[in-house]
């Protein structure tokens, strides 16, 4: 679903170079009808395929939306809001029931009844009409629609996890090994760094990459080791859960950790390089392998006693080669793919495997209370002609 092209930094190259992307999956025979009966779907961002997915459920088939992004990474979602991050800016999207009402009601089928300040002969050709009413159609069946209202240029934070709080947007900074908060003042704002770090360089030295909120604060996070050198993470592991508030380390030695949530009182984290999700209880300071998968696993969220998880097919690096899960798998065996998980016993209940060219996965969130919901960019054909507004009375 596109119109208006993106250019600038960080391009994914041209379209065809998107469009010939197979985003092809096959899935087990209850994973749509899970998410029809729990009334949500799932995004999913894949910054290898430069996308972002909606998987949605209708009729006990799953459909799979697809919208293009420069390496988009962290996602957050509420019922009302859709961010994504991309290479060097945080999107932000909400829902809109106006847009989405006018175009239900057919008053943007015909382009040619629209004012003509609305109409623009070198813009509109047959190929902007043609995606413009594909757009249309994709609106018409929607539940839910977000559309683009705004976004952030951060620079290049390599940014992962981002999460809203009482205090703004926090996201994890790995450039600058740091938690920040985001604003239109300024790129962002530092609020924490583990005590290892000793300055903030954009020199990615530990890998910060996750961030789990609790209470409307950062509260753990994960990193690839403890080192305060530029990009020491990629010849020295020893992955940690640290506490934001006392900025003590919790668990040590853990194979590339991402993705901490808490969820129930505890916290969960995928410790990626043995295609696990564990379980941390602060009060016993005891963890647990909750499941193992075959895959990198990175991406968590829950619904209920479901736990939903990510999983990324090893790809070959120097990072990785000595990782646990590359002497149990090769690239061809390991899944990219989404699995529903029974949180408490670990049994898997039902799954989804790409087949096609998506190999890695980053972030996995739900969309609640939307089976079928759809997203509109400021670069797509329709985007020109959506208006989302409120009235105050002029005195």
């Amino acid at each position: 679903m596109q119109g208006y092209r993106e250019q600038g930094y960080g391009s994914a190259g041209d379209g065809s170079d998107f469009v010939n992307i197979d985003f092809a999956s096959e899935y087990s025979e209850n994973f749509p009808k899970i998410l029809q009966a729990l009334g949500i779907s799932l995004v999913v961002s894949s910054y290898q395929s430069h996308a972002i997915m909606l998987l949605r459920s209708r009729a006990d088939a799953l459909s799979c939306s697809v919208k293009k992004f420069v390496r988009p990474m962290g996602v957050c979602v509420s019922e009302d809001r859709f961010l994504v991050s991309t290479v060097n800016r945080i999107v932000n999207f909400k829902s809109s029931d106006m847009s989405r009402s006018s175009v239900c009601r057919g008053e943007l089928d015909d382009l040619d009844l629209l004012a003509s300040k609305l109409r623009d002969e070198e813009r509109d050709t047959s190929s902007f009409k043609q995606l413009r009413a594909e757009q249309i159609s994709a609106i018409k069946q929607c539940d839910k629609l977000f559309t683009e209202r705004s976004s952030l240029t951060t620079g290049t934070l390599n940014t992962h996890d981002i999460a809203w709080g009482d205090e703004g947007l926090w996201v994890v900074n790995s450039s600058f090994s740091c938690l920040a908060t985001v604003s239109s003042e300024s790129g962002f704002t530092a609020r924490w760094k583990p005590h290892f770090i000793s300055e903030l360089k954009a020199e990615d030295r530990c890998h910060l990459n996750g961030m789990a909120m609790q209470n409307g604060r950062p509260k753990y996070v994960t990193t690839f080791n403890t080192l305060d050198s530029q990009d020491s993470w990629r010849t020295e592991q020893n992955g940690t859960l640290i506490d934001v508030d006392s900025n003590e380390i919790l668990l040590s030695g853990l194979s590339m950790p991402h993705s901490p949530r808490c969820d129930d009182g505890l916290v969960y984290l995928c410790n990626s390089g043995l295609g696990e999700v564990i379980s941390y209880n602060p009060d016993t300071r005891e963890a647990s392998t909750v499941c193992t998968l075959p895959g990198f696993t990175r991406g968590l969220s829950f619904f209920g006693d479901l736990m939903l998880v990510a999983t990324s097919q090893v790809r070959a690096s120097k990072v990785v080669r000595d990782i646990p899960l590359t002497a149990a798998h090769t690239q061809t065996d390991t899944v990219c793919g989404i699995w529903i998980v029974n949180k408490h016993n670990g049994q898997t209940l039902s799954k989804l495997q790409f087949k096609g060219d998506v190999s890695q996965l980053y972030d996995l969130c739900i969309i609640p209370n939307s089976t079928f919901p759809e997203m509109i960019s400021g670069d797509d054909a329709i985007s020109a002609h959506l208006y989302d507004f409120t009235k105050e009375v002029l005195k």
